[in-house]
């Protein structure tokens, strides 16, 4: 009889077979087009760290109150100050280090969690060097430090929405019709849905006017650039993740 020769796998170990169903994504579109919104039907308690004065107000409170059908929801937030226009770098690093401990707090008792990922950036990076910096070689130890941001939500098994305004595209000197997200470069990179909300005034029911575009998935690439109208979170994950349930996004 062969014996199984017993293997020393160090500090390998086994990778688990069960799906942990939970979206690392970020959003990206014109202002009012539905971003926070979208964000808000994801499973509660939702933990929202803004730095945008006033991103969610009129938005959030149908879901804190269970309008029209919509479930009530438990949602905290926490709104920083911060303009670099008249605050200096000590400032930024003191928003930044309190929004770190903030959010690593809120991995730990959150299901989901949203931030203005784009006024993020500019803080973080303004805490980093108190001034713009196009040299790339500089960026190593910020872009490592918020890449380490993403990554501690997906190992808390949390849902994190990266809510990015956007510019209009330039190519060759010229503007183009298309937009591009504002923030942390390599987020498209990490994260794994990458959506576009967009707004189409036509339609005669508001709930038909709000347009996401899956612009690609890392699970599923069949949905890679399909649209959906009043798409909402639940959806989404059935989409990225076919075999799941609603119930498993709620």
């Amino acid at each position: 009889m062969t014996k199984i020769k017993s293997v020393d796998w160090g500090n390998f170990t086994p990778i688990n077979e069960s799906i942990a169903y939970r979206l690392i994504y970020r959003s990206w579109g014109w202002d009012k087009v539905g971003k926070n919104h979208f964000g808000f039907t994801m499973p509660d308690p939702i933990l929202g760290l803004y730095l945008d004065p006033a991103g969610t107000e009129g938005v959030v409170q149908k879901f804190l109150k269970g309008e029209n059908g919509t479930p009530k929801k438990e949602i905290r937030h926490i709104q920083y100050r911060f303009n670099k226009k008249w605050d200096d770098q000590d400032k930024a690093k003191e928003v930044r280090d309190q929004w770190m401990e903030d959010y690593q707090h809120g991995l730990t008792i959150a299901r989901s969690v949203q931030i203005d990922e784009s006024e993020l950036w500019e803080l973080c990076r303004f805490a980093e060097f108190g001034r713009e910096s196009d040299l790339g070689r500089e960026y190593g130890p910020l872009n490592g430090m918020y890449r380490g941001l993403i990554q501690d939500a997906f190992d808390a098994g949390v849902n994190l929405q990266l809510v990015q305004k956007v510019k209009t595209k330039w190519v060759k000197g010229e503007s183009t019709t298309d937009m591009e997200p504002l923030g942390f470069k390599q987020a498209g990179n990490i994260v794994q849905v990458s959506l576009e909300h967009r707004y189409d005034p036509e339609p005669k029911t508001i709930t038909d006017r709000f347009k996401c575009v899956v612009v690609n998935c890392r699970q599923n690439t069949d949905v890679w650039g399909q649209e959906f109208t009043n798409l909402t979170f639940p959806e989404l994950g059935q989409l990225v993740y076919p075999e799941s349930s609603e119930g498993d996004w709620q």
